[in-house]
């Protein structure tokens, strides 16, 4: 089947073509209505509120800023990821140059993949000793409207992230470019982030305490459940600000936690 007979067809003018075709998994990633998830980024404590409801479901994942922090841009972030796992290539940069290995980098078409509001996921897991994202790769991602890139492995060209200001997450920082040292080697199919897994569709949220995944059908009911809490929490917070003392604060607390 030719490009112009497939799925990518669709695609094809947004594509660099630097990735063969067979190593796009799929054009058609799931996402819910942006309706849906809007409410999520009016929560203070975005990821913190996220992560709570993930606990009382038993899905999803969390990993900690420690491990994933932002590297540029500000704010909180909620999409449906597109993803983009690599591949370390081995052996002396020079040779590889000379051979010409390396060379397949796949952020460009995952980004031509994307449609507004996604988040790029980019496991380079097994390279963590060389940049999977710089300046350029920003600039191309945030004229494409994707949200954010989430990234296990580092990334360079700090000043120019933060001037583009696309928010970006990831496991650090390198001047060394993934240029002969690392090979895309799927598109939109199954990644990890720190043994996490993550699929085309699944919800990412972010802010400064992290990034949380929460799966693609979970999604509509950890929205409500955030909501639902964030609600509580308004209450317990405008009794904290009324002016009460706490003994009295916890006799009506107390009270209504109490049997009927």
């Amino acid at each position: 089947m030719t490009v112009e007979q497939s799925p990518l067809a669709a695609v094809a003018p947004r594509l660099p073509g630097t990735v063969p075709a067979e190593r796009i998994a799929t054009v058609s990633v799931r996402r819910h209505a942006p309706s849906l998830v809007a409410p999520l980024l009016m929560l203070p404590d975005l990821c913190s509120a996220v992560a709570d409801t993930l606990d009382e479901l038993g899905t999803g994942s969390v990993i900690p800023g420690h491990l994933l922090n932002r590297a540029a841009g500000g704010g909180r972030v909620c999409g449906p990821a597109i993803t983009l796992r690599y591949v370390a290539v081995g052996g002396d940069v020079s040779a590889n140059r000379a051979a010409g290995r390396g060379l397949l980098i796949g952020d460009r078409d995952l980004y031509g993949l994307a449609q507004p509001g996604d988040i790029a996921v980019m496991d380079a897991s097994a390279a963590h000793d060389t940049a999977v994202l710089g300046g350029l790769s920003a600039r191309w991602a945030d004229l494409a409207g994707l949200a954010a890139c989430v990234v296990d492995g580092t990334v360079r060209d700090t000043d120019t992230l933060r001037e583009v200001g696309l928010p970006v997450w990831s496991a650090g920082r390198n001047p060394a470019c993934g240029r002969y040292r690392i090979e895309a080697v799927e598109l939109n199919g199954p990644v990890s982030l720190f043994g996490r897994t993550v699929r085309p569709g699944d919800y990412l949220v972010a802010d400064d305490d992290g990034v949380c995944v929460i799966p693609h059908d979970d999604v509509p009911v950890v929205v409500e459940r955030c909501l639902a809490s964030a609600r509580a929490e308004h209450e317990l917070t405008e009794l904290l600000a009324s002016g009460r003392r706490l003994e009295e604060i916890v006799s009506l607390l107390r009270s209504r936690s109490a049997p009927a």
